[in-house]
């Protein structure tokens, strides 16, 4: 796989979010890329959305590569994280395949089935 170097990570905290950041600094260490984690807050952006950056970022800083932190207030998820996959030039969008807002779809989460049906960059779903 040819990669420029981003590989954009949608993080909400859950348990397969943290698997999702994991798999993408696997990646992102083979390829040399760098990891956009982007946050999507469907309120305001607050302590909490702050502290579940700063729990990636410890992550992230503890591995050797290069990152950004990005947290954005929508009522929209799968947009923001397609349209900031593309507006940062991302080779890949990483997910895990059901977050914390579980239980609208049979096998993967509302926001990832929607990133991955109307993403043009590849996705890579984590279970």
């Amino acid at each position: 796989m040819k990669m420029s170097g981003k590989i954009l990570v949608g993080f909400d905290g859950s348990a397969k979010s943290e698997i999702a950041l994991e798999e993408a600094i696997t990646i992102a260490e083979k390829f040399e890329a760098r990891i956009i984690v982007l946050h999507v807050a469907w309120n305001e952006i607050d302590i909490e959305s702050h502290r579940k950056l700063e729990k990636t970022e410890y992550k992230l800083m503890k591995s050797s590569v290069k990152y950004d932190l990005k947290s954005i207030r929508s009522e929209y998820v799968p947009r923001v994280i397609v349209r900031t996959a593309m507006d940062e030039v991302c080779d890949l969008i990483v997910l895990g395949s059901r977050g914390l807002r579980g239980g609208k779809a049979w096998v993967l989460g509302s926001v990832t089935q929607k990133v991955l049906e109307d993403s043009p960059i590849p996705v890579y779903i984590v279970k």
